[in-house]
C-alpha cells in the first residue's frame, strides 16, 4: 500500500465523532491529552490532519491486543 492510495480523511479516521450539534462531527484526538473535543471545522473534513488514525487499523490493534500478527 503507498501513501497516495490511502484516505486520510476526517470520514475516516478513529478520533472523528459524528453526533451533537456538529454536522461534520468531533475530533476526539484532543480528549486524549486532557482537553476538550474540537468541532471539526469545513476546510479540514475532507483532508484530514496530521493527528489521523486509520479506524481500521485500530480495530484490528485492538483485536490482537495490540500484538503484530505476521
Amino acid at each position: 500500500v503507498n501513501s497516495s492510495s490511502i484516505i486520510m480523511n476526517c470520514w475516516d479516521c478513529k478520533y472523528q465523532k459524528l453526533g451533537g450539534d456538529s454536522f461534520l462531527g468531533y475530533c476526539l484526538y484532543w480528549e486524549r491529552l486532557g482537553k476538550q473535543k474540537k468541532e471539526i471545522p469545513p476546510h479540514v473534513v475532507d483532508k484530514g490532519c496530521k493527528f489521523w488514525r486509520s479506524k481500521i487499523a485500530q480495530k484490528i490493534i485492538e483485536k490482537f491486543d495490540g500484538e503484530l500478527i505476521l
